[in-house]
C-alpha cells in the first residue's frame, strides 16, 4: 500500500508516470513507465507487452509514449537502456531511430531525439 502511495504521489508531481497498454475494448495489454526527468530528456522503460497481444502493440505503445513525452511533457529527446541479449528489443529500437551512445558489462545506453521521433513518426503514422 505504501508504495501505491508514492507512486501516485511521483505522478501528481509529474516525476513518474504509469501508462496502462490496452485495447479500444480495455483489454490490458502490457505497461509502459515514463521517470528520470531531466531538463529537456525523459526515460522510459519497465515496458511490458503480454505475448498474445497483437503484433502492433510495441509499435502503438511507443508512438504513444514519445507522443507524450515530446509533445504532451515537451521534451527534447529520450534516454533509455536496453539489456545486452535482448535482440529483438535492440533491433526494435535501433529500427526506430534511436542510437546506442554508450554501454556497459549488461546493457545498451540509447539516446532518442524528438527531430528522430518525427522522422519515424511519418513512417508509422498510421498505428497513431
Amino acid at each position: 500500500k505504501k508504495k501505491k502511495k508514492k507512486k501516485k504521489q511521483r505522478e501528481e508531481e509529474k516525476k513518474e508516470f504509469y501508462f496502462v497498454i490496452e485495447l479500444k475494448d480495455e483489454k490490458k495489454l502490457g505497461l509502459v513507465r515514463m521517470y528520470d526527468f531531466q531538463d529537456d530528456s525523459f526515460c522510459w522503460g519497465s515496458w511490458l507487452i503480454k505475448e498474445d497481444a497483437p503484433k502492433t502493440t510495441a509499435i502503438e505503445s511507443a508512438l504513444q509514449k514519445n507522443e507524450h513525452g515530446f509533445y504532451r511533457l515537451g521534451f527534447e529527446q529520450s534516454h533509455f537502456d536496453g539489456r545486452k541479449g535482448n535482440d529483438k528489443v535492440i533491433a526494435f529500437h535501433q529500427r526506430f531511430g534511436a542510437k546506442i551512445v554508450d554501454e556497459d558489462k549488461l546493457d545498451y545506453f540509447f539516446n532518442f531525439e524528438k527531430s528522430d521521433y518525427e522522422i519515424i513518426k511519418e513512417k508509422y503514422k498510421r498505428y497513431l
